[in-house]
């Protein structure tokens, strides 16, 4: 991971953390999640998208003191983030 990915990935696990603690929850798969970002984006715009839209999605999805987000919920967020920046 070069510096803009580590860049994002700081980014990615600041916001993720924040999330955590506005729910009062822990996100168990967060380092994959992080990862995940960190290697398909390079903007930082494009993670505050991304994690703007987890944020409801925990949100409406909470059911507990730990949460753990699917590839089905973050893969489509990554895609568009990505799609929105090859056409920047």
């Amino acid at each position: 991971m070069g510096r803009s990915g580590s860049r994002v990935a700081g980014r990615a696990l600041m916001h993720l953390k924040a999330i955590e603690c506005a729910h009062g929850l822990k996100i168990t798969n967060k380092s994959e999640i992080v990862s995940e970002i960190a290697c398909r984006v390079s903007d930082e715009r494009s993670v505050l998208t991304i994690c703007t839209s987890l944020n409801t999605w925990v949100a409406m999805n909470r059911t507990g003191g730990s949460m753990f987000i699917p590839r089905e919920v973050l893969e489509p967020l990554i895609e568009l983030a990505e799609i929105r920046e090859r056409c920047a």
